[in-house]
């Protein structure tokens, strides 16, 4: 094969299609793109196609873009191209990683053929479905925000007792059958019933532990 006719026919169907969008890189190359040929482009992506508008009532996000950074590599297509993406605007670490192993996949599944427009299509086709998920924030900001929810909650159970939920009623039962059962126990072996276990109700106990756990 001859991989410079290959990389030169590719470029040039590419610029056809999207004209000014693709530019030459002329900033610092990316660690360990040693094997590249040529030059360096770049094209921004975003999840609306040329004239596309976004529908009345949509949710999308559409402000989302990426910077696609690619190049040939000498056997390309034989070999994988460089490729590197970076936020442009809305996308954290996390979605870059994941996109770009969503490209990574395509690589592998095209060797031999020419594979950046799959590659421009397939980060689009990826921004898209991420612009449709409801608005969240990004991983790390998410997780400080569950933090910070989570000391809210734990220092509102400090100040007022402990609050009834499925799980702390659970623990609850669990103590309060087995204190019974030690109580009916205990009865049994001396010979009489105990009366607070015959006649205290699971709520009587249930409230006496929370007015017990309130004045601790």
């Amino acid at each position: 094969m001859d991989y410079s006719a290959e990389q030169a026919m590719e470029l040039e169907a590419l610029q056809a299609i999207y004209d000014d969008e693709l530019q030459v890189y002329t900033g610092t190359t990316p660690a360990g793109w040693a094997d590249t040929v040529g030059e360096t482009y770049k094209i921004t992506i975003t999840p609306l196609e040329e004239g596309e508008e976004l529908q009345e009532g949509s949710s999308a996000n559409t402000e989302l873009s990426m910077e696609l950074l690619f190049a040939h590599t000498q056997a390309y297509p034989d070999s994988p191209p460089c490729f590197k993406l970076r936020a442009v605007y809305g996308l954290s670490d996390a979605d870059l990683a994941a996109c770009s192993q969503c490209l990574a996949e395509q690589v592998q599944q095209n060797l031999g053929m020419a594979m950046v427009f799959t590659l421009i299509t397939s980060a689009k086709e990826w921004l898209r479905e991420r612009s449709t998920q409801s608005a969240t924030l990004d991983p790390e900001a998410a997780a400080k925000k569950a933090a910070a929810e989570d000391e809210v909650r734990r220092a509102a159970l400090r100040a007022h007792g402990t609050t009834v939920t499925p799980e702390t009623f659970k623990a609850w039962k669990l103590k309060f059958d087995a204190e019974l059962a030690a109580a009916k126990a205990r009865a049994v072996e001396a010979g009489v019933e105990d009366d607070r276990a015959r006649r205290l109700t699971g709520k009587q106990y249930f409230l006496q532990e929370r007015g017990d756990a309130t004045l601790e």
